[in-house]
């Protein structure tokens, strides 16, 4: 989804270069992936210095892979579950040849017909700026409407718990306290499943009632 900021250089980028649409699209996107990997770099930095830190603390449990991948087998729910997010992935899908007609239609008109009704009041390049604000707003708006596929939980395939914190998946430490949302509790299924960040976390272990007494030491309800 087009944040403001980016509606508005991108506008005045064609109000200058009017032509020029795709080519705008397109360092768009490749912006967009940049600042996405660069952000991911230094997550995943933050996140091995978290680590170490954690790891200092007194471990309490272990879970590994292999004990994970038994559960998951047993989970027959799971497969249901992942049926239904696939479903809800497909809509963004199906809205991209509208955007791409939209981008065909939108861009080589409204702007210059906003550039007629408004230019002879405010000037030809501040109404041409306004048309393409208007393009991008609209964008956005069907962005938001169908760009809102299922949140998929993060299952964690190896976890250590310390008197400190957690490390998931050997790259991600959390130190305790914890603030998280949404925490539950399946016995039947052997998980426990919070969310963090708008990032589900899902757990699974043997013992699930002895895994909820240690993490209930260690997270807290995120205060709204």
């Amino acid at each position: 989804m087009l944040s403001v900021a980016s509606i508005l250089v991108f506008s005045a980028i064609l109000t200058f270069f009017p032509g020029e649409y795709f080519t705008a699209i397109l360092l768009y996107f490749v912006l967009f992936f940049g600042v996405s990997i660069l952000m991911g770099v230094r997550s995943y930095r933050r996140g091995m210095a978290t680590v170490q830190e954690v790891s200092k603390g007194r471990p309490i449990i272990e879970i590994d892979e292999k004990e994970v991948n038994k559960l998951l087998e047993k989970d027959k729910e799971l497969v249901n579950e992942y049926k239904k997010m696939v479903r809800g992935s497909f809509l963004p899908m199906l809205t991209l040849p509208l955007f791409i007609l939209l981008a065909t239609f939108l861009f080589p008109t409204l702007p210059p017909a906003t550039e007629s009704a408004l230019g002879p009041s405010i000037g030809k390049l501040p109404a041409r700026f306004l048309g393409y604000v208007a393009v991008f707003g609209i964008f956005t708006l069907i962005s938001m409407a169908t760009f809102k596929p299922p949140t998929a939980p993060r299952i964690v395939r190896s976890l250590k718990v310390y008197d400190s914190g957690l490390v998931i998946d050997k790259s991600l430490g959390l130190k305790a306290p914890i603030e998280v949302a949404d925490y539950k509790v399946s016995e039947e299924r052997r998980f426990i499943e919070f969310k963090l960040n708008n990032q589900i976390f899902r757990i699974y272990y043997k013992d699930i009632k002895e895994l909820d007494s240690v993490l209930s030491k260690l997270v807290k309800p995120l205060k709204q």
